[in-house]
């Protein structure tokens, strides 16, 4: 409960006699100045917030263009509703797509050149094998010639034979496989070349086996000897050139792979580019804005629409600082637009002070399922903060010289300067203090402006109290 006394201010007190009688009362200095106390109390307050702000859409992006060429065809426009993925412009894609046609080509080709590198490999391969069969050939045969045919001479012969002709076959179905795809120009003429040369060494290889297993039946002679070892120094390099050529093709196929990961990665740009092309609404939402027409030339980051989702909008409030704190995160703000009233869900307090205004934004959301409220739209938004507990002190209370205002508080018999913090808002004529007093604090209200921080002062009763 409030309560007021009369008391006297004494700037300068008059020593008294002990012998002073308790009704004789105390000598004044004539500067004294006679002054009102109160105890504060926490009382309700009722704040009202009448604010105001722009309406915006709940959500909102703006398409830009991500490539560069001529806008063919304009299919959205201003004030259309959209869904994610909806086609808003196309862009002239016909250069892309003859691009994506080459691409493709390319690829086929690379696949191809894989393949025949692949097959070059299988090839060589078997030349090797062909290869050390000439040479095991020629040794027996070497041998042979030299000790005269055994039983068991003869018969590796005849095994070579069948070697080597088994080998000849397989070489001239890939030179017959290689002529076509030299044809179908799959493969280079190098390496048609190569198997046609693999051909002609399985052919001499089974022709020479053929004819040792015959020098061995009829017996050989000294130049059969001579043309034997030179058969197989011959057979020898042949094993050499075949080993030579899997490394070739080993290397081929590398450079056969790598063209055609080269190719795909081609493609897939060129089909990226193409998606590009096509202008698409990356959100749901109402275009507000639209910035293309047809046959406009635009480039790589240019606007072209702006989308806003405005089934629900919002609206940022400006809160005074002092008053954040009986702002809450779920509260009700009542909003008003040309006569209509909607109500809003504070949503969101944004953590920091806005510098030049000295103001905290807080979001509010409200539902227009109608979109009858359009962003842009300034509304006024009111705010009753009901039953909360406060410190109201008396305008006259407050002093407001310098910087910071202040009251005095009686302190032990002396006036105490005592900075306080002020709502925005005057509740009658009373002041809500915020911070620098607490419940049943005394304070100077009448005659608080003659004071000075620390003087002296005596509460004196009025009569009949």
């Amino acid at each position: 409960m409030i309560w007021v006394i009369v008391i006297i201010s004494i700037v300068v007190l008059t020593a008294c006699s002990s012998n002073d009688k308790a009704g004789e009362g105390l000598q004044q200095d004539r500067n004294a100045s006679i002054v009102e106390l109160i105890e504060v109390q926490n009382q309700s307050i009722d704040y009202t917030y009448n604010l105001s702000g722009t309406l915006q859409p709940l959500e909102k992006a703006t398409v830009i263009a991500q490539t560069s060429g001529e806008v063919k065809q304009v299919i959205a426009e201003t004030g259309d509703a959209v869904q994610v993925g909806d086609i808003l412009a196309v862009l002239d894609y016909e250069q892309i797509q003859l691009q994506l046609n080459q691409a493709k080509s390319g690829v086929a080709q690379a696949e191809g050149q894989v393949e025949a590198a692949k097959a070059a490999i299988e090839a060589a391969e078997a030349g090797r094998i062909v290869a050390e069969a000439q040479v095991q050939a020629a040794e027996a045969n070497l041998e042979s010639v030299k000790k005269g045919a055994t039983a068991q001479q003869r018969k590796q012969a005849e095994n070579a034979v069948a070697q080597t002709e088994a080998a000849y076959n397989k070489v001239k179905a890939d030179a017959d496989r290689y002529e076509q795809l030299y044809k179908q120009g799959a493969i280079s003429l190098s390496d048609y070349e190569n198997i046609k040369l693999q051909l002609e060494n399985a052919e001499k290889t089974y022709d020479n086996a053929k004819q040792a297993l015959s020098e061995i039946e009829e017996g050989a002679t000294a130049e059969q000897l001579k043309a034997t070892e030179a058969t197989l120094q011959q057979a020898k390099a042949g094993k050499q050139s075949a080993l030579a050529s899997i490394s070739q093709a080993k290397a081929a196929l590398n450079q056969a792979e790598a063209g055609y990961n080269n190719a795909i990665a081609v493609q897939e740009q060129t089909e990226l580019a193409l998606s590009k092309a096509t202008i698409t609404a990356p959100i749901e939402g109402i275009v507000l804005e639209k910035w293309v027409t047809a046959s406009q030339i635009i480039g790589v980051g240019s606007p072209a629409y702006t989308i806003g989702f405005v089934e629900q909008l919002k609206v940022v409030l400006p809160i005074p600082d002092s008053q954040a704190y009986s702002w809450k995160v779920g509260q009700q703000v009542e909003l008003q637009l040309n006569g209509n009233t909607r109500i809003g869900i504070l949503q969101r307090i944004h953590p920091q002070t806005n510098m030049g205004t000295g103001t905290i934004s807080a979001e509010v959301i409200l539902d227009n399922p109608n979109h009858d409220w359009i962003p842009g739209q300034v509304i006024n938004a009111r705010r009753v903060n009901e039953d909360n507990q406060g410190i109201l002190v008396p305008v006259e209370a407050v002093i407001s010289f310098g910087d910071k205002p202040y009251v005095f508080c009686y302190v032990d018999g002396v006036a105490q300067k005592t900075t306080v913090e002020l709502g925005d808002k005057l509740l009658g004529n009373q002041f809500h203090v915020i911070q620098g007093l607490k419940e049943g604090d005394k304070i100077v209200t009448s005659g608080a402006d003659k004071l000075f921080d620390g003087d002296s002062i005596q509460i004196v009763e009025e009569p009949g109290i």
